[in-house]
């Protein structure tokens, strides 16, 4: 075989592709006569296809930066498959092992080129920067991120996914300068933004977290990017909200709430309320004493960062387990009760942080003993003014909120929820099952009292309301509720006749085989003595 040329000898671009065209067809030959490559040829002959098919393109670039590492990758190759080596068998099979991955990258380099059309110029399209920001020298593709940098809002959604990926890939290579790292977490950020791009960023989830948290860690501008990007990704993936928290990014996200910028803590309220919803992660709160710090949030920050603030306290304290149980007290303890009502004394119209206010709450609420201090500090007339919002889950939280209040049983608090009656009965109709859910639970609490359910009776729509949440149409209603609530009026005739009216009794037997609890016991009142079929079903 004819000696391959000294690199001076190929020195022009036309030269060295035409060096490497004759190399890629040479080497299939070689390397059939040569025991060496039996075991790596599989994945060098897929990449072998797959450059042949590029370089031979009409639209492949005759002066590609990636020609002179693949003519490089192919003439060690040729010299192993030429016969003996002055390298030892390890350091043979070693050298076989990396060209097989190098040519799998250039492969792919190679295919990126000819299917953007572009050499990695100097042009400044979406097409131009893709290729150069996965080819080329360290300083080249610093030049290119600079250019993205400017440009990512104007990216169509057709190049937006490469991008992404080379931006991660070029994170992800030990060859990238300082300020070029930084930058790429800004371009990150920036799609994280964009509602048409952050898929695509998802998509790269695995990469760029263990980069985001690098730079989350480094403080400054780094880090509010960081928390930028990193907010979609830990709320749509457990595994990035666990990675996060195993390289000690609550401390960091916490201490970027300490000393951030305003949209730094607003940000890393974000990602700390992603991370908060995940149970198993909670001792990472407690280990950092995060309640006092995101208490301080709440009184002090921006709006969006008190609402993200309450949105994570809501979280850290939503579950049944014992760290969770735990977090409840040591919430009371630090102030939460009284954070809250300053937060609520404090709002202006209907804010978006109102909703994960009650929605703590509701959470701090479950201790009776707790519940019992909100009733007597007057929570009651804010849960019921917020009844009347204009937003669903203001709504929700607060009908949720007034249930576990109510379950005080004192004598004060049924005196304060005289409009409750009306405005619960209006959400029974509502669009979204949780908040006809959350108006069907505090129902059934506040009409265990009877002062409550002489009240409810005089709704017109009231039974018809709640007889309608057993429809087996209206998926994911928690039919306890309902159930509760026509039983504590059964006694009335004129409400049984209502219920009866409305269709119960066929949306009864249903539920009767499903055994929710107190339909058994609601269909004997409704019957009389007599067999449920004889109702009509409307």
């Amino acid at each position: 075989m004819q000696p391959p040329p000294e690199s001076g000898e190929a020195s022009s671009g036309g030269d060295l592709l035409a060096e490497c065209v004759r190399l890629l067809a040479e080497l299939p030959a070689a390397a059939a006569a040569s025991s060496l490559f039996r075991r790596h040829w599989p994945s060098v002959s897929a990449s072998l296809t797959s450059l042949s098919a590029s370089l031979s393109r009409p639209a492949f670039p005759p002066s590609a930066p990636l020609l002179a590492p693949l003519a490089s990758a192919l003439e060690a190759l040729v010299s192993v498959a030429d016969g003996p080596t002055p390298l030892g068998h390890l350091h043979t099979v070693s050298l076989l092992s990396s060209s097989a991955a190098s040519l799998s990258q250039l492969a792919a380099d190679a295919r990126l080129l000819v299917e953007s059309g572009t050499g990695g110029g100097d042009g400044e399209g979406a097409d131009d920067l893709i290729p150069r920001l996965r080819l080329g020298s360290a300083a080249s593709r610093a030049a290119a991120l600079e250019s993205l940098a400017d440009s990512v809002g104007s990216l169509p959604p057709s190049s937006a996914a490469a991008t992404v990926s080379a931006v991660a890939a070029m994170l992800d290579s030990g060859d990238i300068l300082p300020d070029s790292r930084e930058k790429a977490v800004s371009v990150l950020a920036a799609f994280a933004s964009s509602d048409s791009t952050c898929r695509f960023l998802q998509q790269e989830s695995s990469t760029v977290v263990p980069h985001l948290c690098r730079a989350l860690e480094s403080g400054g501008a780094g880090a509010e990017h960081a928390c930028v990007a990193l907010h979609p990704l830990t709320a749509s993936s457990r595994d990035a909200a666990a990675a996060v928290a195993a390289r000690g990014g609550v401390a960091a996200l916490l201490g970027a709430c300490a000393a951030g910028t305003p949209a730094a803590q607003a940000a890393a309220a974000g990602v700390l309320r992603n991370l908060a919803a995940f149970p198993d992660l909670l001792p990472s709160f407690r280990d950092e004493g995060a309640l006092p710090l995101l208490l301080q949030l709440v009184s002090l920050g921006t709006p969006r960062a008190q609402e993200l603030a309450l949105g994570c306290l809501q979280n850290l304290t939503s579950g049944d387990g014992d760290d969770c149980q735990r977090i409840k007290v040591e919430a009371f303890q630090d102030g939460a009760l009284a954070c809250v009502k300053d937060f609520l004394e404090s709002s202006r119209g209907d804010e978006p942080g109102l909703a994960p206010a009650f929605g703590l709450l509701r959470n701090m609420a479950s201790f009776r003993y707790i519940a019992e201090k909100a009733v007597s500090e007057s929570f009651v007339d804010h849960v019921v003014a917020a009844l009347g919002s204009d937003k669903a889950a203001t709504r929700s939280e607060a009908a949720m909120a007034l249930a576990e209040l109510c379950n005080v049983g004192s004598g004060k608090i049924r005196k304060d929820v005289g409009d409750a009656i009306p405005r619960l009965t209006w959400m029974l109709e509502a669009k979204a099952v949780t908040e006809r859910n959350a108006a069907a639970r505090a129902l059934s609490t506040l009409v265990a009292a009877s002062g409550y359910r002489k009240l409810f009776k005089k709704e017109e729509r009231g039974i018809v309301n709640v007889v309608h949440l057993l429809d087996p149409s209206s998926r994911g209603v928690d039919t306890r509720f309902p159930v509760s609530v026509l039983l504590a009026v059964s006694q009335s005739r004129r409400c049984r006749k209502q219920m009866v009216a409305a269709g119960a009794c066929g949306f009864l037997q249903g539920l009767l085989a499903a055994e929710v609890d107190g339909t058994k016991k609601l269909v004997d009142c409704l019957g009389r003595g007599k067999m449920l079929g004889v109702f009509p079903r409307s």
